[in-house]
């Protein structure tokens, strides 16, 4: 009687383990912000683009398909966590997003959405099946120029509106558009690079005081590129399906 208690035990063990893992998805399942609607490009539950921004996507947007027949998707979210998908991968979450929005053929075929992750501080670029790995550069452009420096000025009205700017562009077969740059950039080359002139000058003429100004315009040069970098963003990797930016 004591064993057959004990194996009932076990089993019973086995299957709660086995269960609750299927229980737990079934009861909080994963959410997705509501899909845009007929003719919309954008999906913005937590408000983070502007009246003005969104009007001009929905301009941008529409211009596209019409022309090109390649459409445009933008989506915003809290976290994965939010929407109950704290286990999942951003590319995870794209990737189900537009299957759980049961989109026409044009958009898994040729769409470009640009999914937003605020407090998770992360952005994808999520390719149709039919880009292929023609665009990968260029995908990873658009998130390192255009929508990474600007969502680390906390400006990120501006940077999802320049992403779907450089989709149109993307679509259109033109060159991205130039990225505005900080207003101290300039002031910083001017300064590294007098800095890096007075080391060089100084030190071929010896003494402990060239080696300082050698010193200081060595520390310059790095403090300069490390300014640049941070300025236009560089932290995206590209995959099969698109591409991945943290900020």
């Amino acid at each position: 009687m004591g064993r057959s208690k004990t194996v009932a035990w076990r089993m019973l063990l086995s299957l709660l383990l086995v269960a609750w893992p299927l229980a737990s998805t079934g009861w909080a399942q994963v959410s997705f912000p509501s899909r845009p609607p007929s003719g919309g490009v954008i999906s913005d539950e937590i408000g983070l683009i502007t009246v003005e921004h969104r009007q001009e996507i929905d301009r941008l947007g529409a211009a596209l398909f019409k022309e090109t027949g390649y459409p445009v998707t933008v989506a915003t979210i809290r976290s994965l966590a939010a929407q109950k998908a704290a286990g999942y991968t951003i590319e995870r979450y794209a990737s189900e997003l537009l299957k759980a929005w049961n989109l026409g053929p044009d958009h898994l075929s040729h769409g470009m959405l640009l999914l937003v992750a605020e407090d998770d501080r992360q952005a994808r670029i999520q390719l149709g099946s039919a880009w292929g790995h023609a665009h990968d550069g260029r995908g990873s452009e658009i998130m390192d120029t255009l929508i990474l420096p600007a969502f680390r000025r906390g400006e990120f009205s501006q940077g999802i509106l320049d992403g779907v700017r450089g989709f149109d562009a993307v679509g259109r077969g033109l060159a991205l558009p130039t990225p505005p740059r900080p207003w101290w950039l300039i002031t910083a080359v001017a300064a590294a690079g007098l800095v890096l002139i007075g080391g060089v000058v100084s030190l071929s003429r010896s003494g402990r005081r060239g080696w300082a100004w050698a010193i200081a315009g060595f520390a310059g040069a790095i403090l300069l590129s490390r300014a640049i970098a941070w300025a236009r963003g560089g932290d995206s990797r590209a995959d099969e399906s698109g591409v991945t930016g943290k900020w």
